[in-house]
């Protein structure tokens, strides 16, 4: 039988992440909210989904970020 694939999510990056964007939410904030106001709702939009994702994969069960293993076949397994 053919071997198959773990996925483990990277919830340390997804953390960071986290941290970041929130970091990124507060300067597009600060820095962009007497000028250009599409491109503050356009920073902000998308710095919004981008902690949406990583929140996701930080807190959930299986997460959305992280990293495929190959599982061994049945006759490389010990």
């Amino acid at each position: 039988m053919a071997g198959g694939h773990r996925y483990e999510p990277a919830r340390a990056l997804a953390v960071l992440g986290i941290v970041v964007g929130a970091a990124l939410i507060v300067f597009g904030v600060v820095a962009f909210a007497t000028g250009n106001r599409a491109f503050l709702v356009s920073w902000c939009a998308v710095v919004v989904a981008i902690t949406a994702l990583d929140t996701w994969a930080a807190f959930s069960r299986r997460g959305s970020l992280g990293t495929w293993t190959r599982l061994p076949d049945e006759q490389d397994r010990p």
